[in-house]
């Protein structure tokens, strides 16, 4: 019965905006529709009750984006993120802007005190929140390293760690967890890899103490964190989404690869995905391609290219634990002809340009050809002309990307080899 009324004055209301908003002004009718959506939060519960801008105490200089976000607390007690229900605002447009998603964009410096600027965040009912975040090019006086995931305590081997900073600047303001402009690295004596979001992979199978640098120019601080592979269970694997201890593949096949770990916390267990981990290999690696996950790239995914027909093993080792696959590739792949880009012999770029070469494997077999880029073996024969990067890593689009250094003209002989195959390439910079 209750929801027939509640749906009964919803729609009352909605006729009196409809028979209104033809004959009112612009501004009687925004008020009327506001007064509706209300009315409809106020009947579901949703409606805003108090609210807090999180991430905010950042330092910004001219040109920096930052993404803020804000919780609110509805009439139902619950906690939700209302970062996109909300009108946003900046005390000054010059200095800064902020779209309808909380994005801040940072337009120039601040000259007042400490570079602080006001952020306000409104609701539809009139709730709000304001906090100051500051824009200004200062100097870094002092960092603070720390570990925030977990908080305290050893991190499991495998599942990601991180950590992030507190940074003191010569004016007297200090932005909290932050590592903007911070360059971090790891202990080059251990696994440790970490990214430049603060987060540390570990995969060592005994207790690993691991020293993490924080640098801003000559401005740096040191924390050691300790990875314990002790609570980890087992490891389980999965193929393009799917789990099996053995794979029926065929040549040219791209197979997605994941995986997660299953930790014993006492009683009770926990999984976490560690992909980014996990140490790939295969029994005879000429059968398959291995691209592990980039750690700087969230959107890349670990995976291996079919190669060769026949039979090997493909292992995920982690910690103390290892996982085991079969597989088994099917197919014709007897290599007849290796092919760069469209087959010509060599190719121009300017000074300062850039060229993408892609090697393809033909086969004397009716199959397609598949791009090996970044299972072969590229050199640029010791030139200082070009400097070179794998791009597009995993993917059927992976290129040899070849960029030139300076102005200087010259020629770079570029060499490949894949399987018993040699081919070649001259680059022309003129």
């Amino acid at each position: 019965m209750n929801t027939q009324l509640n749906v009964s004055k919803l729609f009352s209301i909605s006729l009196i905006v409809s028979a209104i908003l033809g004959c009112g002004s612009e501004t009687d009718s925004t008020q009327l529709a506001k007064e509706v959506e209300l009315e409809k939060l106020r009947q579901e519960g949703t409606i805003i009750e108090s609210l807090s801008i999180e991430n905010y105490q950042v330092r910004l200089k001219e040109g920096d984006t930052h993404q803020l976000k804000v919780t609110g607390i509805d009439s139902n007690g619950e906690s939700r993120d209302v970062t996109n229900e909300i009108t946003w605002k900046t005390s000054d447009e010059s200095i800064a802007k902020i779209n309808s998603n909380g994005l801040l964009t940072a337009l120039k410096n601040s000259p007042s005190s400490q570079g602080l600027i006001t952020i306000s965040a409104t609701t539809i009912n009139d709730i709000s929140d304001e906090k100051q975040i500051s824009i200004a090019d200062v100097a870094a006086e002092s960092i603070n390293l720390k570990q925030v995931i977990p908080a305290t305590g050893s991190i499991n081997t495998c599942t990601p760690g991180r950590v992030s900073a507190d940074i003191t600047y010569v004016d007297g303001y200090t932005a909290l967890n932050s590592l903007r402009d911070i360059n971090l690295s790891v202990d080059e004596n251990t696994t440790a890899k970490i990214n430049q979001q603060g987060f540390v992979y570990t995969s060592a199978a005994a207790v690993e103490s691991t020293v993490i640098t924080a640098a801003i120019g000559n401005v740096t601080d040191q924390l050691s964190v300790v990875a314990d592979p002790s609570n980890l269970k087992e490891i389980n694997v999965s193929f393009n989404s799917e789990q099996d201890n053995e794979l029926n593949i065929s040549v040219g096949d791209r197979i997605q690869l994941a995986a997660k770990a299953v930790y014993q916390n006492g009683n009770s267990e926990q999984t976490e995905d560690i992909s980014s981990s996990i140490k790939w290999s295969a029994i005879n690696s000429n059968f398959i391609g291995l691209t592990p996950k980039s750690i700087d790239d969230s959107d890349s995914t670990a995976s291996f290219l079919a190669l060769k027909p026949g039979t090997t093993q493909l292992l995920a080792d982690c910690g103390t634990k290892q996982k085991i696959t079969t597989v088994q590739i099917e197919g014709d792949a007897e290599l007849d002809s290796l092919e760069i880009n469209d087959g010509s012999s060599e190719y121009s770029i300017s000074p300062l340009g850039t060229i993408e070469l892609k090697l393809f494997a033909n086969y004397s077999s009716n199959q397609s050809s598949l791009n090996v880029t970044e299972f072969a073996n590229w050199s640029i024969n010791n030139s200082n002309l070009v400097t070179t990067k794998l791009v597009n890593a995993g993917t059927a689009q992976a290129g040899y990307r070849v960029t030139s250094t300076s102005n200087t003209l010259g020629t770079v002989l570029i060499t490949v080899q894949y399987d018993t195959e040699i081919s070649s390439v001259l680059i022309n910079i003129e």
